[in-house]
């Protein structure tokens, strides 16, 4: 029963881009990239004058285009920053069919960081994930040198806490009955897709090892991925990183509760991490 299910709830949902970043007026260019294990990755360059890039990263079953991605890909690029957005595996234009629990993505955050490298000439890069895409960039700090920023909106900490929740968002498994088989779902997942939980709290926990600052966000009403998560990854950052916290949104909404706070942050944090000054 725990496989059946697990082969059930690693599959994401796939949303196709309804939109692109012309629908804010940005000039933009398609990319298609390989990771290391030949996946195919979709994207979209946004280059500004300046070649500093944010990296941008969304959640799961979402895809570069859901939400506010867009609104925001423009807020960044009218801070004068270029912007990369793309699809994470199994989710929007990109390839492949399940989900890697923010764990096999890492080969999808290390090809878009060498993609951009090498086709634009980027050399200094700013990492900003909502949600999973929250948690792929805190659990790969040293993916790349020319990283010197990571930005996370409401990242997850310990998956089997979300297990039963999520299982039962994803599948028609009952969320009583998911937390009963918890333990053989993540036994599951070990061995059909060779990816252990606790290497991704172990790669939260080596952010303590980044030479720059963090900046994350969270909403107390989070009842997807509950506060108290990045409140114990507050305890692996480095000197001078900061946890804003928004009292009046749910899971992963601070920006578009609070737009104009928000920005200013993301501003502030991302001319620091850049080494521009104001």
């Amino acid at each position: 029963m725990s496989v059946y299910i697990t082969t059930i709830a690693i599959k994401a949902t796939r949303k196709i881009p309804d939109a692109t970043p012309a629908r804010v007026n940005l000039d933009y260019s398609v990319e298609e990239f390989l990771t290391e294990d030949s996946i195919r990755l979709d994207g979209w360059f946004v280059k500004n004058e300046n070649l500093d890039t944010v990296i941008m990263i969304h959640g799961v079953d979402s895809n570069k285009a859901d939400g506010y991605m867009l609104d925001l890909m423009k807020d960044i690029y009218d801070m004068g920053f270029s912007v990369f957005a793309f699809d994470l595996r199994a989710h929007g234009d990109s390839e492949g069919k399940d989900l890697g629990l923010a764990y096999i993505e890492k080969k999808d955050l290390a090809a878009a960081v060498r993609h951009i490298k090498l086709d634009h000439n980027v050399t200094d890069i700013v990492l900003y994930g909502v949600s999973y895409g929250g948690t792929i960039v805190i659990s790969n700090p040293n993916i790349d040198s020319s990283v010197k920023g990571i930005i996370a909106d409401s990242p997850f900490y310990d998956l089997p806490e979300l297990l039963a929740s999520e299982v039962a968002n994803r599948t028609f498994i009952p969320e009583s009955i998911a937390r009963l088989l918890k333990f053989g779902i993540i036994r599951s997942v070990d061995i059909l897709y060779d990816i252990k939980t606790e290497d991704i709290i172990s790669g939260i926990q080596s952010i303590k090892d980044f030479q720059n600052s963090v900046l994350l966000f969270h909403c107390i009403a989070d009842d997807r991925v509950p506060i108290s998560h990045s409140e114990r990854i507050m305890g692996f950052l480095p000197p001078d990183s900061s946890l804003i916290i928004y009292k009046n949104c749910d899971h992963a909404n601070g920006y578009d509760n609070n737009k104009e706070d928000h920005i200013n942050f993301l501003e502030n944090y991302m001319h620091a991490s850049f080494g521009i000054r104001p």
